[in-house]
């Protein structure tokens, strides 16, 4: 997902359908979609795009049949779950997100991060 303002991207996220991979979670929320990566480029945040996204994320998972959202946010970024609080997310299950990124060089980097995993269960849009 992209948002755009005056034709440029200035922030972007992904739902993962099959949700998150991480087995802690999953063991407590199974296949719950996740919305993931969630990024809006600096000196724009706070400014609603965020929230836009993920809004936009919770209508699509409505419009596949879902009930419920899932993502995840670092334990050191407070102000991500700050904004997570007030959309009505709310902690499930601590886990370890694992990742990794080649650099220009070729070199793989794994990465390890603290992070908390909150729900929220859609309400029912009715026409």
């Amino acid at each position: 997902m992209l948002a755009w303002r005056d034709g440029v991207p200035v922030g972007h996220g992904q739902i993962r359908w099959d949700g998150c991979a991480a087995p802690e979670v999953r063991a407590e929320v199974g296949e719950c979609p996740e919305f993931n990566g969630l990024d809006v480029r600096a000196g724009l945040r706070g400014q609603g795009i965020g929230t836009a996204l993920i809004h936009a994320a919770e209508e699509l998972t409505r419009e596949r049949g879902g009930t419920v959202l899932g993502l995840g946010v670092g334990r050191d970024n407070p102000r991500a779950a700050a904004l997570y609080a007030r959309l009505g997310y709310t902690p499930v299950v601590a886990y370890t997100d694992h990742w990794s990124r080649t650099d220009a060089d070729g070199r793989t980097h794994v990465y390890a991060d603290a992070c908390v995993f909150l729900v929220r269960t859609l309400e029912t849009r009715t026409g």
